[in-house]
Formats: C-alpha cells, structure tokens, sequence
C-alpha cells in the first residue's frame, strides 16, 4: 500500500527541509522561481536553484517583467556547472531580447539559446548526480533601479523508478 503524505503550509513555511524531503519521496512536478530585482549600482545578480540526484529538467522560463535601466548594459545568461551559459546566452534585458511580459524557454528562446538547447533536443535534461542551474545577470553603469526579471526552474523528481520488463 502506497500512503500519500500532503505536507501543510505550516510543513512548508517553517521546515523547508523536510518539505523538499517528502517532495523526494513522493516524487512529482517541482517548480523553484528566482526573481533578479535590479538596484543602484554596476553588479552581479546570481540566482541559483538546486536539483535533487535523477531529476529530469523540463524547462527554463525567463519572464521579463520591466526592463532594466542600468545606464550601459544588464545581461542574462542561465547554465549549470559545466557551461555557464549552456541554457541562455547573452540575453539583453534593457531591450529587444527581452522586454517586459515577454518570456523565453526551451522551445521559444528568442535566439539566445545556449549549446544545450541549440540542437533539435535539450542536453542535459536528467542527471543521476544533483546539480545547481544558476541564472547570472551582469549590469554595467552608475544608475538603474527599475529591471526585474523571474526565472522558473520547472523539474521532474520522480519518487520511485521501475525497471522495464523485457519480454
């Protein structure tokens, strides 16, 4: 028998550890947004979302929610450990790339698409090791406190694994 644990939002807030454990367990869809809000000053902005050992990646979403203002340049790119950039590349989000309510993903990325996701598949999707998908926005110039950016990691857990049967 197969029991369903439905942690409750007092579960969620106040032990999110134990949280992301039964979400282990239980496997299923999981979603972790990182929201880049722009503030004074030339910087680096580095979002970073964790996937579990055996997850499968499914999407990237980048949505442009205002544009940045940083007075030369604000840039985008989203990989993991093995290639910075291996998702998107160089996405320009004062203009063009990326203007607000506009987004991106695997299937419509807007021509910055990073090495993974160039070709006619997406490489890597499933990992037996964890691994960290980092977002990294680079801004150029004194001013500029207007840009926000979300980037949605959207990951498949599964919480039990079953051979196929050969017949």
């Amino acid at each position: 028998m197969t029991r369903k644990v439905t942690p409750t939002q007092w579960d969620i807030e106040n032990n999110p550890d134990a949280h992301q454990a039964i979400l282990s367990e239980l496997g299923g869809i999981n979603a972790v947004e990182m929201l880049f809000t722009e503030t004074t000053g030339a910087g680096v902005y580095t979002g970073a979302v964790e996937l579990p050992a055996g997850a499968t990646l499914l999407d990237i979403i980048i949505n442009g929610v205002a544009l940045w203002t940083a007075t030369t340049s604000a840039t985008l790119k989203v990989g993991d450990g093995d290639d910075d950039d291996g998702y998107y590349t160089g996405v320009d989000l004062k203009a063009t790339d990326l203007l607000a309510d506009e987004s991106l993903s695997f299937s419509e990325a807007g021509g910055k698409a990073g090495a993974y996701i160039a070709n006619s598949q997406v490489s890597p999707r499933y990992a037996a090791a964890a691994r960290t998908i980092s977002g990294v926005v680079t801004t150029v110039g004194a001013a500029g406190n207007a840009g926000r950016t979300r980037m949605l990691v959207v990951y498949a857990s599964p919480g039990e694994t079953q051979d196929a049967v050969k017949v």
